[in-house]
């Protein structure tokens, strides 16, 4: 299946178009670094700073603040990506320990100039969270992964920037017509045209992503999806989309296993926007891939 999607994408572009003057294959636009990549383009903010981190609640004696989390300080020295700002706050889990940097990390770096990849959610709890359910999404401010970060940035700036629809990419045709549905059908025939839209497989997700930017909003704002993870409790997931963008996002997921921030249960029009443009240098990244 590598194989073939890597050939599909030097053939048709995956998502940009053959007129574009930055051809996902042209080796200047390609990642040097996929992880950082992959991270980077699932963050919407990313932050270079000091934490002001409360040492005490992050011992194993006073790691259990009320009602969970912390909110951190941060002096903010540079803005990698994202609105200008001087500070922010991250909201931190302490007991939480998986996909996240873990409370020796935020003790080793409190202080100390720090890569913060960072996403906003702007309803419920507005905050800001560590991005990429990774343990990588706080990192030293060196030299050297300060200038690989600008790097990668401005990249992927780059890539979006120059971004255009590609109609010749496969399934482009089944893609459009299952997407216009929505918004025109609901309950268990909505579900059927996201099934459909699913079972078209890693083939098409480049097609899904070049018309997944499409903010109607859905008649019925759920989805459900099958289980596929090993340790999983349940048998099928359950999401509220509000907007045609936020069910396609879900279907993403499910096909490829990628997060670009989460609208699975709607979001803001920032939000939407920082995710359509993650799966958009996604996209553009799968030319890149080799086979492993």
């Amino acid at each position: 299946m590598i194989m073939r999607i890597t050939l599909l994408a030097i053939v048709f572009g995956f998502g940009v178009s053959p007129t574009s003057n930055s051809s996902p294959v042209s080796a200047r636009l390609c990642p040097s670094d996929p992880k950082l990549a992959t991270l980077l383009a699932g963050s919407s903010i990313v932050l270079i700073g000091k934490m002001d981190v409360p040492k005490q609640q992050l011992t194993e004696e006073g790691a259990k603040p009320s009602p969970g989390y912390l909110d951190i300080p941060i002096k903010v020295e540079s803005v990698v990506k994202g609105e200008d700002m001087s500070s922010a706050t991250v909201r931190f889990y302490p007991q939480d320990a998986t996909y996240k940097p873990s409370n020796a990390a935020m003790l080793g770096l409190a202080g100390e100039p720090a890569i913060l990849f960072l996403n906003r959610v702007d309803d419920g709890p507005v905050s800001l969270y560590f991005a990429g359910y990774t343990p990588d999404a706080l990192k030293p401010a060196t030299d050297l992964t300060v200038a690989a970060t600008r790097a990668e940035a401005s990249r992927q700036a780059k890539v979006v920037a120059s971004w255009r629809a590609n109609t010749t990419l496969p399934h482009f045709a089944k893609v459009r017509a299952l997407i216009a549905s929505l918004g025109q059908v609901d309950g268990d025939q909505q579900q059927h045209v996201f099934d459909q839209l699913e079972a078209l497989g890693n083939v098409a997700v480049p097609a899904i992503i070049a018309q997944m930017d499409d903010r109607r909003h859905l008649r019925t704002q759920a989805i459900s999806l099958v289980n596929h993870a090993p340790d999983a409790f349940e048998g099928m997931r359950h999401y509220g989309p509000e907007q045609v963008v936020d069910g396609l996002d879900a279907v993403l997921n499910q096909i490829t296993g990628e997060s670009f921030g989460s609208i699975v249960n709607g979001g803001s029009s920032r939000q939407r926007d920082a995710v359509v443009a993650g799966w958009r240098v996604f996209a553009a990244d799968l030319a890149c891939k080799q086979d492993k």
